[in-house]
């Protein structure tokens, strides 16, 4: 419950920041971009950020649309495209990062860099074995009820 309450008030807290703004549904792809130079490929996103490829399209195309990425071959995997950010996706990105240290720095009030790693830890151990459960299909909801 208490996690389900920190995703709620993480989201009102992104969603006061974003407001009407055009990326506010996908500034993960602009963050990841930035973390690897400001260029990966499609399929990289998807994994890194566990998307499906079906529907990782359509926000590359909406992200492209509105300035912040574009595409190119990949020199590599000509059946691959390469996302670039643009100098406006770069900008953006400038303002993310203030806006996330910032919630950052204010969301860590009171706690120990223990403490902090602890929870950090913990979360990263529950999102992979709620992976493996769901990769694996060990998830059967018909014994479980």
């Amino acid at each position: 419950m208490e996690l389900k309450l920190a995703n709620k008030s993480y989201h009102q807290y992104l969603s006061k920041f974003f407001g009407q703004s055009d990326i506010r549904q996908h500034y993960q792809i602009i963050i990841q971009l930035s973390r690897f130079g400001g260029r990966m490929t499609q399929k990289m996103l998807c994994r890194n950020l566990n998307i499906e490829r079906s529907n990782m399209v359509p926000i590359i195309d909406t992200l492209q649309n509105n300035g912040y990425v574009t595409r190119e071959m990949n020199n590599k995997d000509r059946r691959g495209k390469l996302v670039l950010l643009t100098e406006k996706g770069n900008k953006i990105l400038e303002s993310l990062e203030t806006t996330f240290q910032h919630f950052e720095a204010n969301i860590i009030q009171g706690l120990t860099w223990q403490e902090m790693y602890n929870c950090i830890r913990v979360l990263k151990v529950i999102n992979m074995n709620l992976g493996d459960i769901l990769s694996e299909d060990k998830l059967d909801l018909t014994t479980a009820m």
